[in-house]
Order: structure tokens, then C-alpha cells, then sequence
């Protein structure tokens, strides 16, 4: 769905199409931290509304999130730095170096000189400090490689056997989507100077260039047709990236958040209730 697609589907679900009530803006936010609620949710099942629902348990979710799984390398395009700070075997990738639109970490993998991969395993803060005392949970290269990485305020740290400075480090995180955002509202008596502008039909029905279309069409204005005839569309919005698959899930949450800002309770609960 495009954004002025998914707005209709949110007031359908509300029942308040054509109404006043709620503006693009309010839209925009019901829809975005409905997004966002989601992304979380399926990353980890941590919301009864989702339940079951995990990121690294089901081919499914891991599907709706692909567009948001991304890589970032310490060579090539040097989205991240690699340090190699004095006390042992440690290696940091600092918090300062992470990409901006950086969520969650789903997996680590470090090089050491020759070069070769090493996966990592997530470490928990109260077995920091006895891995090195336990001979099957130490860093180590044989028989079988085992190296560690935690997070802090620092970034992360990777613990490794390596007894050199590691020359490369990759991560897979799950990025923050694309905020979606309505754009502005233009009718015929806008007239646009750039050819090749994208513009979404916000009315029941658009003509441009002698062509008629409906609501949620998708157009170019080019040259030498600079105005639409009649009708209204929308320009300069945003769509996120975020899987298609989740675009009517966003839609139900939106229409749900949006009635929680007016105190609908009773039906916000029974539309979470529906949904489930």
C-alpha cells in the first residue's frame, strides 16, 4: 500500500471515512508508532498481542522484516570502525561509529589476521568475568572456534583468542523503518516546476493530461503538463520501507492507537480483540 492507501485503510478500520476528525498528521503518527511497536514485537515476542511471534524463530517474521535487516562491514564502505583497546584480547566497535539508523544486533563476526570468520556468541554480564576461568566457555581457536561479544555504553566488544588485533569485524542489525509521512496536499490550481515528480490521488477521481484517475493512483507530472485538471493529489510524502506483508498489521495498530487518543476505549479494545 502507499501512504495514501494505508490512511484509507486506517480510517476504514476506525469508521470515521471522510471525517475531520483525524488529520494527516495524526495519521502519520498512529501509523508510525504502530510501525515501530511492530518492528519490536515480532523482533522479540514481547507484547501478548504478538504472541509467538519472534524474529530468529520463524522463517515468517523473518520475511516481513528483511527489508530492515542490514549489513555493516569494517572494510569496503567502512560503515563501522574497529579499536583494539590495550586490556587483552578485546576489540570494540564504539557506539559512535554505528550506523544512524541502527535498532537491534542479530549477529557478530569477527576476522582475525589470516583472515578468517569467526562467528560470535552473545555474552550475558553475569558470565563476563568467569568465561576465562571455565575451560569449555573461554575464547579459544581449537577444536572448535568460540569467541564472545557483549554491548555497552562503548558499542560492542567483541572477546576473542586471536593474540593478535582482529582485522575485520561484520554485523547484521535490524535498522529503525522509514517513517512514513503524507506529504502535501496540492488540487488544480498548483502548478509544479520540476518534471518527473511523483504525486499519489488523494480524491475520489483526478484527471491529468486528459487521463482520469482513481484514489491511491500513482502518477508522474511531466512536461509539458505541469497542473492536473481536477481532483487533488499529494506530493513531496514518504513511504517507508518497511515489508509490504506488514502494511495492513500497521493499519489495524494506527487505527487502534487513534482510538486510544480520543478515549475510545471500548472499541479500541474490541478491535485488538478482533485482530487476535
Amino acid at each position: 500500500m502507499n501512504i495514501v492507501q494505508l490512511h484509507e485503510r486506517v480510517r476504514f478500520w476506525i469508521d470515521t471515512v471522510g471525517s475531520a476528525r483525524f488529520e494527516s498528521q495524526d495519521l502519520d503518527n498512529a501509523i508510525n508508532a504502530g510501525m515501530f511497536d511492530i518492528v519490536d514485537e515480532k523482533y522479540k515476542a514481547s507484547r501478548a498481542i504478538s504472541k509467538g511471534d519472534s524474529f530468529q524463530r520463524t522463517q515468517k517474521i523473518r520475511d516481513e522484516l528483511s527489508n530492515l535487516v542490514k549489513v555493516a562491514d569494517t572494510t569496503g564502505g567502512a560503515d563501522i570502525t574497529i579499536t583494539n583497546p590495550v586490556i587483552g584480547s578485546q576489540t570494540l566497535i564504539p557506539i559512535a561509529s554505528f550506523p544512524s539508523t541502527y535498532r537491534y544486533l542479530l549477529s557478530a563476526a569477527l576476522y582475525d589476521a589470516v583472515p578468517a570468520a569467526h562467528n560470535c556468541w552473545p555474552l550475558t554480564y553475569d558470565r563476563l568475568n568467569i568465561i576465562g576461568d571455565n575451560p569449555f566457555r573461554r575464547p579459544r581457536l581449537l577444536p572448535k572456534s568460540k569467541q564472545y561479544f557483549i554491548e555497552s555504553s562503548l558499542g560492542i566488544t567483541f572477546y576473542h583468542a586471536f593474540g593478535v588485533a582482529a582485522t575485520r569485524a561484520i554485523l547484521y542489525y535490524l535498522k529503525n523503518p522509514t517513517l512514513f509521512n503524507f506529504g502535501i496536499e496540492r488540487d488544480s490550481s498548483y502548478t509544479w516546476t520540476v518534471s518527473g515528480t511523483a504525486v499519489i490521488v488523494t480524491s475520489e477521481a483526478m484527471v491529468y493530461a486528459t487521463t482520469s484517475y482513481v484514489l491511491g493512483d500513482e502518477v508522474t507530472i511531466t512536461t509539458p503538463n505541469l497542473t492536473i485538471t481536477s481532483g487533488t493529489v499529494i506530493d513531496t510524502f514518504t513511504e517507508s520501507d518497511i515489508n509490504i506483508q506488514l502494511h495492513e498489521l500497521i493499519a489495524r495498530r494506527a487505527a487502534i492507537n487513534s482510538l486510544l487518543t480520543i478515549k475510545e476505549f471500548d472499541k479500541s479494545k474490541a478491535l485488538v480483540e478482533y485482530f487476535n
